[in-house]
């Protein structure tokens, strides 16, 4: 058989050879996951930064560390948390990261070490920033917190594109913006519809965000586009279960979906012990230390006031930090009434507690510290903020997550 000769131009030799060297791959043939992104808002420097959860040290990795660290060394960040990718934000608020691609799987980005015009260091916003590691070329723009926009990828597209960029979405991120910022000369009745309006706006885009995870779960063809949804969440409902077992009729074999629905099974029998208090019920009692070592125990407390705010926080939780001022007024509005407050920091590590307690300068009980401390396992802590107002004469929560006015509401109708 003959072959009949082509005479190839050059240009097009040029252009193949251009499209194979673009190809996001490594040269082991590894696939690459291509991230270039822009950052705006409050964080628009920095260090951007991804984590694969599998990868951080658990406990037995930290303890070994401890062993041999240096009094006041803290555990290398990095490996730590399990760092993937890391990329400085530039003067124009770009960045770009490669990162080989084994096989995907949820991973979360953070921005680290980004500072205000006035030199304060913002804590890293990690709730709600999920999102799959997969081949290809993905591009970001981080907005403000957990408001971001991502596109490319056939997995992210399916998971967050369908409601991230829509337009009810974008609506309500701009109703809670305009609710952010106070008018001039803003009155007390002003301020206090504009928080209302602030907490349906952030309740609208929660409901939003779970919506389009449970409509993905519950009805994309693909088990892995679905598996992924259910993993790249942080909001869990009745949907999730259900997403599990259509998992289970679809991907009977998987591992993780086997997995999931055994994890389903014993929290189900577990529900009552794992729930969260309520209102009518006795506060629990815990111990935990204060920063400079002493133990506090909440009953003493307790003995020494008319009514106590149990508050769990973090300081990379921005909802819980921007709350802290208005608690500050009300405590110094009724503290001599008999109002005291006890905070506990759900920090893993003492230097994040230390550094957000001197910027706040938290006048009141500031108790530590972790998920794992008594406190938190006692009150069943899944998230913050969190808190809860008690009668300290009987030990009764006569409220829960009060925030700005809501607050103020109830201790005027308690203690004027």
């Amino acid at each position: 058989m003959g072959y009949r000769k082509t005479n190839i131009p050059g240009w097009f030799c040029q252009l193949i050879l251009l499209t194979l060297i673009a190809l996001p791959v490594l040269a082991d043939d590894v696939p690459l996951m291509v991230l270039e992104g822009t950052a705006t808002g409050g964080r628009d420097n920095g260090d951007f930064m991804v984590f694969d959860p599998a990868l951080a040290w658990n406990r037995d990795q930290l303890t070994e560390w401890q062993e041999t660290a240096k009094e006041g060394e803290r555990p290398p960040m990095e490996e730590f948390m399990g760092a993937i990718g890391k990329a400085r934000i530039g003067p124009d608020h770009k960045f770009r990261l490669e990162i080989p691609v084994d096989r995907p799987r949820r991973v979360y980005f953070a921005i680290f070490n980004a500072k205000s015009p006035d030199g304060m260091t913002y804590g890293p916003v990690k709730t709600g920033n999920n999102f799959v590691l997969e081949p290809g070329k993905l591009n970001l723009r981080t907005i403000r917190g957990n408001y971001w926009i991502m596109t490319g990828g056939y997995y992210n597209d399916a998971i967050h594109s369908s409601w991230r960029t829509s337009e009810e979405y974008t609506q309500a991120q701009a109703d809670y913006e305009r609710f952010l910022t106070p008018a001039e000369d803003e009155t007390e009745e002003a301020r206090r519809r504009r928080v209302d309006n602030l907490t349906e706006a952030s309740r609208r885009l929660t409901q939003i965000e779970m919506d389009g995870f449970a409509k993905v779960a519950l009805n994309h063809d693909d088990p892995e586009v679905v598996k992924h949804a259910i993993q790249t969440t942080w909001l869990f409902g009745p949907w999730m279960g259900e997403a599990i077992q259509r998992l289970a009729e679809i991907a009977p074999e998987d591992p993780w979906v086997i997995g999931r629905l055994a994890a389903m099974e014993a929290a189900a029998a577990n529900a009552e012990q794992n729930r969260q208090l309520r209102v009518g019920e006795s506060v629990l009692d815990f111990t935990a230390e204060t920063l400079g070592g002493e133990e506090v125990t909440l009953s003493d407390i307790r003995a020494d006031s008319r009514y106590l705010l149990v508050e769990f926080w973090a300081s990379w939780c921005g909802p819980c930090r921007v709350e802290i001022p208005h608690m500050k007024q009300a405590y110094e509005r009724f503290r001599d009434k008999g109002f005291e407050i006890v905070s506990f920091t759900v920090d893993e590590e003492r230097e994040d507690w230390e550094e957000a307690s001197v910027e706040e300068d938290l006048p009141w009980f500031d108790l530590g510290m972790g998920y794992e401390a008594e406190a938190a396992k006692a009150y069943n802590v899944l998230g913050v903020p969190n808190n809860y107002l008690v009668e300290s004469s009987t030990g009764k929560i006569i409220s829960k997550d009060l925030r700005q006015h809501k607050l103020d509401e109830k201790l005027e109708e308690l203690l004027e």
